[in-house]
């Protein structure tokens, strides 16, 4: 236990106050990941929210597909402008403070659509959602990161990525349900009250880990970079691709999934809400998979490219295939079962990417790392619902402009993971930086 958690004493690893030590921290390090999980779990409740309520939400606000697009592309344009602003600021703050300021601003962006139900207002409450969740995956990354250490931080890392999954899956049918009977007002304020009650109790817990030092797998120790050598790594660039193939993907099931099963597949708003949980709840089992079986292949002493990429690749090519094949089936059971796979299959990169790129950065660089990567990755967030929608509108039906979009969706991620196959190679670009 005491490696777990860097213990990096010769000789001491076998004292009873070395043992008591490691233990404790070790415990602390579960209940941290434990917390992070629910922190995302409360995060992407806020996100799809918005899908959720898009029929009430159109309907109600007279808005467009066009308009509503834009609702959630303005979401990602803060969001991918806060993570790339707030990055260096991960780096050098605490991350108890961190993801308590973070988790009070996008709790706090609920509550206007209580006073002032419009489209301006809605439009306001969510980039400011889209600024408090843009740092807060990196943010969580590497608060987690620091308990522990490079070889043993997949299976926690999907721990705490797969709340955004089961935040969904377990949120989903709660929220449709407060939908229908309280409407949608209310609802938004539901998730503003959890996430000020998650942000006190983390709060009152949380500590800094104490690993401090990248440690390559062949233990060279990784100092301080320059950032355009870093930023500039055909491993990290192309990882940042296949995370933006990702969020092209994970943008859609947020925004016009919902509305895809509803207006394009003819499910009545009760189905819609367990069906758009589905996605999530096969996403949360994948990613568990394949953060098992990466962590697994890697203390077998496979290298991490084989671990963490060629997997993972190989299932975000499968589902883009999927999404191409869309439009050439007439089932409508088999369309739903085409899209669920061609989403949930390149979301399962989200996990692995964090830990490649923690795998290279130095300690001191990684957050804004982290974060750069994800405000350039999400990004696709940004285009993917404002597109869909506008095809949408111009569609003569909304089953064509939504398949349109989805074929467009498995283009980006079949030639992200094409490239990720070719040209992620994360053990080697450790080496070089360590010697350089």
């Amino acid at each position: 236990m005491a490696t777990t958690l860097g213990a990096e004493t010769p000789g001491l690893e076998h004292s009873p106050d070395v043992t008591r030590k490691a233990s404790a921290n070790y415990r602390r390090a579960w209940i941290t990941i434990g917390f992070l999980f629910v922190f995302m779990l409360i995060n992407y409740a806020d996100r799809a929210i918005l899908g959720l309520a898009a029929g009430a939400l159109i309907k109600d606000l007279g808005l467009s597909a066009t308009a509503f697009g834009s609702i959630g592309s303005a979401f990602f344009l803060c969001y991918s402008v806060s993570a790339l602003v707030l990055g260096f600021v991960i780096n050098r703050a605490s991350s108890r403070w961190m993801l308590f300021a973070l988790a009070i601003v996008w709790s706090i962006a609920q509550f206007p659509m209580l006073l002032l139900p419009n489209f301006t207002v809605l439009l306001i409450s969510r980039m400011l959602l889209g600024a408090g969740e843009g740092p807060s995956y990196p943010a969580a990354i590497h608060a987690a990161f620091k308990w522990f250490p490079d070889e043993r931080r997949t299976l926690p890392t999907s721990i705490i990525t797969q709340g955004s999954a089961v935040g969904v899956v377990l949120a989903g049918p709660v929220i449709n349900w407060i939908i229908i009977h309280f409407g949608w007002q209310t609802a938004f304020a539901a998730l503003g009250v959890i996430g000020i009650v998650w942000a006190v109790a983390w709060l009152s817990f949380a500590s800094e880990g104490p690993v401090t030092t990248t440690v390559t797998a062949a233990g060279a120790r990784i100092e301080n970079v320059p950032y355009l050598k870093l930023l500039l790594n055909p491993t990290i660039l192309t990882t940042w691709f296949t995370v933006f193939a990702a969020f092209w993907a994970l943008s859609l099931l947020l925004v016009w999934f919902p509305s895809y099963l509803g207006k394009g597949l003819g499910f009545s708003q009760e189905s819609v809400g367990l069906l758009s949980s589905l996605p999530w709840a096969g996403g949360a089992l994948v990613i568990l998979f394949f953060g098992w079986l990466s962590q697994r292949l890697l203390s077998s002493g496979y290298s991490s490219r084989t671990s963490r990429v060629l997997f993972v690749c190989v299932g975000g090519c499968i589902g883009a295939v999927c999404l191409v094949l869309l439009p050439l089936v007439d089932s409508t059971s088999l369309k739903f079962a085409l899209v669920c796979f061609g989403i949930v299959l390149p979301n399962a990169m989200f996990a692995p990417a964090q830990a490649i790129q923690g795998e290279i950065s130095p300690v001191a660089q990684r957050g804004a790392v982290l974060a750069i990567g994800n405000a350039v990755a999400s990004t696709a967030g940004m285009i993917a619902p404002l597109v869909t929608g506008r095809l949408v509108d111009l569609s003569t039906s909304p089953m064509g402009g939504y398949e349109t979009g989805f074929v467009i969706c498995g283009i980006v991620v079949g030639a992200a993971n094409l490239l990720g196959i070719l040209l992620i190679r994360p053990q080697d670009q450790a080496r070089r930086l360590a010697a350089a």
